[in-house]
């Protein structure tokens, strides 16, 4: 019996261990959804594409995904929907994260994008959130 209770203990704390490693594996994940203009939805769809592009092409090591859809955030009503655009960003860090910001508010290209979304995304209606995830 004694030896039953050893083997759990073991096995117990080897659990535990493998459950620390995989939390310090986990990416930082940071949401920002925003409503879509009356009538812009193609031209979100294009500055998505647009983004995306600029990131795989100039920081390939940032993960970005662009999609559009409608989720339910402050600014959404069950009764008036409206369209919305997620951009999804995952970062290994938090200085990743900050690295990546301060690298893309510096490229002129991205000021360029910036600039184009003025009157196809409401930056008012913007929502952002930031959890760890395990990908």
């Amino acid at each position: 019996m004694r030896t039953w209770l050893v083997l759990a203990l073991i096995w117990s704390a080897g659990v535990e261990t493998q459950r620390l490693f995989a939390q310090t594996d986990q990416s930082y994940v940071f949401n920002r959804i925003c409503n879509v203009e009356v009538d812009q939805n193609d031209a979100a769809i294009a500055l998505a594409q647009e983004m995306v592009a600029l990131i795989s092409r100039k920081y390939p090591s940032a993960k970005m995904i662009v999609r559009t859809g409608r989720w339910m955030t402050r600014f959404q009503r069950l009764d008036q929907p409206v369209d919305q655009i997620l951009f999804s960003e995952q970062h290994e860090s938090l200085a990743d994260r900050e690295t990546f910001s301060d690298v893309l508010l510096d490229d002129d290209e991205f000021q360029d994008i910036q600039r184009k979304a003025r009157g196809v995304i409401d930056a008012d209606s913007c929502v952002e959130t930031e959890f760890r995830g395990r990908f």
